[in-house]
């Protein structure tokens, strides 16, 4: 993906790119998100975003706002980060779906309603998870979260017609080394983006220009960091810059329409929101226990979990209440041992200080280890004060709004001039929140709560109540365009191709936090964009015609456009087969090779004419697979394998070869990994089998389902299962200089078992040539993996020391740590205890693959010369690369 700084872009007044098909204004979750399912698509994508990869005091100003209504956080970082990553980077990792009665029009509440119900988000919560770091993405916030869990529920709950249990979810980063770590959509942003997008840095957009009718848009003008404007042309404008600055941008887009743009009916900015939260009372920290785990945090396989409450809708109905929730607020004690010990592990400690609070909290330790290993709670804090914390909706108001300014920022914008407004039914719905859960935890026999003197006295909110950074409903939702600024679509009335995405579009706020229904609505706008490109092509589908020569033989390949599957159909056209391509993405442009080269769009998920995809082709080489998704993955990689082999057989192909992974083996007793060495269990999750996450568990255990389910099908057909190991080019290679210093610190001692993509193609070349001559029986499988492991540099830390001897990049320095310390960490991740060995430890041999005659065309050497030069060019100033690192073994191709 080309990443353009413009901080040291150059002293020329050129802009730095003139066109693009689809412009994305943000990089925050919103922006990212589509951005990243933008990836691969044949269009041509760019993300300006307004700060750089890390905070500067000259981005920061530029947020600078003006209040003159209800008093609010006065800090802006705590509200918006100007930085790739967006909000993201200060968020506290908070992730729950809106309840079913927030897309209601209620009656007691004006200006509610969305314009569908929260079933049509259902699918776009499920992929969240993906993107959010979550065990799962629907169905855990309410009672499905104990079996989810795993678990029955602790104790009497409450009468379900006052209030109703509530789950968060806390988001994880399992590319970082402290296992709690919330994502951060910038910090691996640039290794998820396809070569189609491209991320502009330190450009700040000034205005959206449309046509002269002001009815399409045509153009986005930013500037850069020295002020200097630019003109990027569009078709589709995508504004992700948060509530509050999505407002000023098109309210500050006042060249052809006067208001600004989509602001015909005065509703830009308009219904300004936000979350009310704070104490509404406090317990006795002595015996509080049961309370604390009845409603304290749960860890499930890794992930996170708060337990809370809810209003129920009777009693908002009943009682004309807005939506709220509640939990347990900790104020953490200054000398909370796991503070000082989470400090050490980053290598920041505070000494003397974080030494003494361990040693003078050491039973505390002891007490946190059990609930965390033993019972699978959250880890307990040592507390200073237990709140209950409420957080409730806003009621909808149309005065409550972002306007301009007369003051203006250094690049000439005008600051956004706030006037937040609450209403009487905010309180008073906390209020009586705070009432019905000391009623009821009377009733469950837990401890009393004490309410706060503004709840008893019936008063307005303190100023411990304050807004919580959470902007929303400057741009709300409604068909009607006489109460919304955007339709269902995200689509900006009148305004054909500008488009609005993030917490603006939400016509109420719940009580929840946005994020993953941020993320959930950018998907699906993210869909609407795709299907709309692809309505717009003729046809629709495109598709090469071929011209059949005499003799020549035809190639099915499944994942063409992956990581394998470009390179190996890039080598079969090179070697004269003619090739018939899938992919589950729009089929991509670009030469036909006089006919040798047909595209099909095929998705494994729902598609269904497999006699057609097979239909007049000699050999199959299925590389398509799911490795992300866990809900996908059955379907994709196990069933669809079935059906493409049951239509092999039907078609009388001769050879089927299938690109399986070393993951099948888990995490094994023995290090020497042999084709016929123990796999893992098909059928169900035995956690103990391998050292990964959730999703690369169910992913080697589908590929293995995948080999299996050829063995039920073969027949006629020959069949050859490859397992390699982890699948690189050069880019990823280099890749290692991304990870965070602490995995480059702990891992770089590990066994690489990098093969190079070329060879991994050469070799599927190889053995369809070898099935399709005749080798093996009608019906056969042969089974081999696909490795290098005899590479005599094979660790993370020889690359690394050659790396740094041609560049001196510090990034490629190799500290030395015990291989032990690596071993503590994936104990402390994975809470498996190591009687297996954890896939670095592990090794492959290709003994059987080099028994039937093959041998790497090009070798490991040849790549880590190739990446060497890149890198000592990037040390000349001469060329620049950014690659993605690989994160699973036996790189899967995506779904096709």
């Amino acid at each position: 993906m080309p990443v353009i700084d413009l901080q040291s872009y150059g002293d020329n007044n050129a802009s730095p790119i003139a066109e693009c098909d689809v412009c994305i204004i943000g990089s925050g979750p919103a922006g990212s998100t589509i951005a990243r399912e933008l990836s691969g698509a044949d269009l041509r994508v760019t993300v300006l975003e307004s700060g750089g990869f890390m905070r500067s005091p000259e981005a920061d100003a530029l947020n600078e706002v003006d209040n003159i209504g209800r008093p609010r956080v006065v800090d802006q970082w705590s509200v918006r980060n100007r930085i790739v990553g967006g909000s993201s980077h200060t968020w506290g990792g908070r992730c729950g779906t809106f309840d079913a009665i927030d897309f209601e029009e209620r009656p007691w509440v004006p200006d509610t309603g969305w314009p569908f119900e929260i079933e049509h988000l259902a699918p776009y919560f499920e992929r969240t998870a993906a993107y959010l770091g979550l065990a799962v993405g629907n169905g855990f916030s309410d009672e499905r979260f104990w079996t989810i869990a795993g678990r029955t529920p602790v104790g009497s709950g409450p009468d379900p017609g006052v209030l109703l249990p509530f789950f968060w979810q806390f988001s994880r980063d399992d590319e970082e080394s402290y296992p709690y770590e919330y994502t951060r959509f910038g910090r691996h942003l640039a290794k998820r983006l396809g070569p189609n997008v491209t991320l502009v840095t330190g450009a700040t957009v000034v205005r959206i220009t449309p046509s002269e009718s002001g009815r399409a848009v045509r153009y986005v003008d930013f500037a850069a960091p020295d002020g200097r404007q630019h003109t990027l042309s569009a078709s589709t404008v995508v504004v992700c810059a948060g509530a509050i600055e999505n407002a000023r941008i098109l309210l500050s887009s006042d060249t052809v329409t006067p208001n600004g743009l989509g602001n015909d009916r005065d509703l830009v900015g308009r219904y300004f929101m936000d979350h009310s939260r704070g104490p509404v009372g406090s317990f006795k920290i002595a015996g509080s226990k049961a309370l604390q785990k009845r409603f304290g945090r749960y860890n499930v396989r890794g992930h996170l979990f708060r337990a809370g409450l809810r209003l129920s809708p009777e009693i908002q109905r009943a009682e004309k209440l807005l939506n709220c929730a509640a939990w347990l607020g900790e104020v953490v004690a200054p000398d909370d041992p796991w503070d000082a010990l989470r400090r050490v592990f980053r290598g920041k400690p505070q000494l003397p200080g974080d030494a003494l609070a361990v040693a003078s909290n050491a039973g505390h330790l002891v007490r946190g280890l059990k609930d965390y290993f033993v019972e699978r709670n959250g880890i307990p804090r040592k507390l200073e004060t237990l709140n209950l914390d409420c957080m409730c909706e806003q009621r909808p108001d149309r005065h409550s709004r972002v306007m301009l300014s007369e003051r203006r920022d250094r690049l000439g914008m005008r600051l956004s001039l706030i006037d937040w407004r609450i209403h009487e039914d905010e309180p008073r719905t906390m209020r009586r929140m705070a009432e019905l859960v000391a009623e009821q935890f009377v009733r469950m026999g837990l401890p009393t709560l004490v309410l706060e003197p503004w709840v008893r006295d019936r008063a307005d909110f303190p100023p411990t109540i304050k807004d919580v950074a959470h902007p929303t409903g400057t741009t709300r939702m409604s068909d009607d365009r006489t109460k919304g600024v955007v339709d269902a679509h995200c689509c900006v009335h009148g305004v054909g191709g500008l488009y609005v995405a993030g917490s603006s579009v939400f016509p109420t706020v719940g009580h929840c936090n946005p994020t993953q229904m941020i993320v959930a609505l950018a998907l699906r706008l993210a869909d609407h964009l795709k299907a709309r490109a692809e309505a717009a092509r003729t046809p629709a589908v495109r598709t090469t015609a071929v011209v059949t020569k005499p003799g020549a033989t035809r190639v099915l390949v499944t994942g063409a456009t992956g990581r394998i599957g470009h390179v190996v159909v890039s080598d079969l056209l090179e070697r004269g087969y003619f090739v018939r391509a899938t992919t589950s993405k729009v089929p991509l442009k670009g030469a036909d090779h006089a006919g040798a080269l047909e595209w099909r769009r095929f998705d494994f998920l729902n598609a269904t004419d497999y006699d057609g995809l097979v239909a007049g082709c000699d050999t199959v080489l299925h590389l398509g697979a799911e490795i992300g998704k866990m809900e996908r993955m059955w379907r994709v990689n196990l069933e669809a394998t079935g059906l493409l082999a049951e239509a092999a057989e039907r078609a009388g192909v001769r050879a089927f070869c299938y690109t399986s992974s070393v993951a099948v083996y888990g995490s094994g007793l023995k290090r020497m990994m042999t084709e016929d060495a123990p796999v893992l269990t098909v059928d169900h999750d035995i956690r103990s089998e391998y050292w990964a996450l959730d999703y690369v568990r169910t992913y080697g255990r589908t590929k293995l389902g995948g080999e299996l389910v050829l063995r039920q099908k073969a027949n006629n057909v020959r069949y050859i299962v490859l397992r390699p190991t982890v699948v690189v080019d050069v880019p990823e290679i280099i890749g290692i200089r991304n990870w965070s210093p602490v995995k480059r610190t702990l891992a770089a001692h590990r066994h690489a078992h990098h093969i190079y993509v070329h060879d991994v193609s050469d070799a599927i070349i190889w053995a369809m040539e070898r099935a399709k001559g005749g080798t093996g029986a009608p019906g056969s499988i042969e089974t081999f993996n696909l490795s290098e492991d005899e590479f005599p540099e094979p660790t993370h830390a020889d690359f690394m020391r050659r790396a740094f001897a041609v560049s001196g990049d510090p990034r490629f320095r190799v500290v030395r740590v015990p291989w032990m310390a690596d071993w503590m960490r994936d104990f402390l991740r994975f809470r498996t205890f190591p009687l297996r060995n954890p896939l670095w430890r592990m090794r492959f041999p290709n003994d059987r693959l080099r028994a039937a005659g093959y041998r790497p065309r090009f070798g490991m050497a040849h790549a880590h010369a190739a990446a060497l030069e890149m890198i000592r060019n990037e040390a000349n100033h001469t060329v620049a690369v950014s690659g993605p690192l690989v994160a699973a073994t036996g790189q899967p191709e995506e779904t096709k």
